[in-house]
């Protein structure tokens, strides 16, 4: 039987999402094991970036025209495309960049600027159509085994819906907002990390991006109320969301 044929596709990120990958790799051979990767700059030394491919699984964000010319291509190829990873989900910690002006970014790095195409840090959902996205910094094992055998069914794939205040609660965890006043970002934050942060005491700081309809002006007035600083509650919303609606409402209009 023919293995469906997968290509990763790296643009703008730490390349934390395909080292999990390859780690991955060795943990659920019973699933990856079932699928070709027929393209990946880390996982194969062959295969053409020209496809077909079943699923291309996308990490990065976009920063540069050429990336979005080629996410084109790679969509247009692909019979399921999946971001993977904040960077590619929500736009990650490369859209801290965002905010400021694009100049002045590259006038930090380099002397002549003139020959740079770079721009504004996207999500992959900015340029083309998505079929799922697997979140995390880096991706969690649970969506990514959930991603892999949905599409070898052909079925959608049933990913976490909720904020990490409820996987907190069904680990008995106590609440670090309210009893120990951690300026955590959990009820705003999209589930599906077990709440690793607050399960070990560590307030959550929001790495898988926002949930859906997140209500995050009212999570910074609580912040103010606790007297963070306006500069420190902009960073906690923009250090991993900052292009999204639900986390720019506050890191951009302040």
């Amino acid at each position: 039987m023919r293995k469906p044929k997968v290509g990763i596709f790296k643009y703008t990120c730490c390349a934390g999402c395909q080292f999990q990958l390859i780690y991955f790799i060795e943990r659920l051979k019973e699933v990856l094991g079932v699928v070709d990767i027929v393209y990946g700059k880390m996982e194969t030394d062959s295969g053409s970036e020209e496809g077909p491919f079943d699923v291309a699984l996308v990490e990065g964000a976009i920063t540069q025209a050429e990336q979005a010319d080629e996410l084109k291509r790679v969509r247009r190829n692909s019979k399921y495309l999946v971001p993977i990873g904040a960077c590619a989900v929500n736009g990650g910690i490369p859209a801290i960049k965002n905010m400021t002006p694009e100049l002045e970014v590259e006038a930090r790095v380099y002397e002549d600027v003139s020959t740079l195409h770079s721009m504004r840090a996207h999500p992959v959902s900015e340029y083309v159509i998505v079929d799922a996205v697997v979140r995390g910094c880096p991706v969690g094992e649970r969506d990514l085994y959930e991603l892999i055998t949905s599409l070898l069914l052909d079925k959608k794939p049933n990913m976490v819906e909720h904020c990490v205040c409820v996987e907190c609660k069904m680990k008995g965890n106590p609440c670090l907002l309210l009893t120990q006043n951690l300026p955590c970002m959990g009820p705003v934050t999209n589930g599906g990390c077990g709440a690793m942060c607050p399960s070990n005491g560590r307030a959550c700081y929001g790495c898988w991006g926002p949930m859906a309809n997140a209500n995050s002006t009212a999570l910074a007035q609580r912040f103010e109320e606790m007297g963070l600083p306006p500069d420190e509650i902009v960073r906690r919303f923009s250090m991993f969301g900052y292009p999204t609606v639900e986390f720019h409402r506050v890191a951009g209009g302040r």
